[in-house]
């Protein structure tokens, strides 16, 4: 029966969106290039996904590469989007699942101030980090920066964790003479407030979904 009402929700808010969208783009009312069957296969995968994780009273995020942007829901409703301003991506075509984030981004620990007693501030959005790597299960990760722009050392920092990373693999791969495991990996370039409020909002074990742009299926 959750099932049920949850898709008939997300079907209202389909429906209810076609009048405005017909306005804007008569021709594709879904934001769908309906000459791309690879574009509505992945509109399709993702719209199913979503259907079993609205039927749940949870929280949900979808990574859309498409319109570029990190969307929060629950229930088939948007709760927050936060813009993408650049990605990058290996192996997309394994990101075809549902993962689960096995652990939220770590808390950048104030300093505690022995004199201040019990008066010591809770964590708040400030405590939260601009530079994190998400991992999941199944297979993928997603790793948060913010741009040379915003946040040169945190950019330099995750530039150097990248090669040190890709370097490690390359020796592997010349140490035993095979190929490391095809796994799925995300790089996404957020503002630091927009980064700071992903990882305040994801949870342990929260659902994420990809929406991958055609080339990368």
């Amino acid at each position: 029966m959750r099932r049920s009402v949850s898709f008939v929700r997300l079907l209202v808010v389909a429906l209810l969106s076609i009048p405005s969208a017909w306005a804007t783009e008569p021709d594709n009312i879904f934001g769908v290039d309906l000459n791309d069957p690879a574009a509505l296969q992945e509109s399709t995968r993702i719209l199913a996904e979503e259907i079993k994780l609205a039927a749940r009273p949870q929280t949900y995020v979808i990574v859309d590469l498409v319109n570029r942007a990190v969307v929060i829901k629950g229930r088939g409703t948007e709760l927050h989007r936060f813009p993408i301003e650049q990605w990058s991506a290996a192996h997309l075509a394994e990101a075809s699942t549902t993962f689960r984030l096995q652990a939220r981004p770590p808390v950048t620990r104030r300093r505690i101030e022995p004199a201040a007693g019990d008066d010591q501030p809770p964590v708040s959005l400030d405590d939260m980090p601009t530079d994190f790597t998400l991992v999941f299960s199944p297979s993928l990760l997603i790793a948060v920066h913010p741009s040379a722009t915003d946040d040169p050392w945190r950019w330099l920092q995750f530039t150097v964790r990248e090669w040190w990373r890709w370097l490690k693999n390359w020796i592997r791969r010349l140490a035993t003479g095979q190929e490391p495991p095809v796994q799925p990996v995300l790089q996404l370039t957020l503002t630091p407030h927009h980064a700071q409020s992903v990882a305040w909002s994801v949870t342990e074990g929260m659902p994420f979904l990809v929406r991958r742009t055609p080339p990368a299926l």
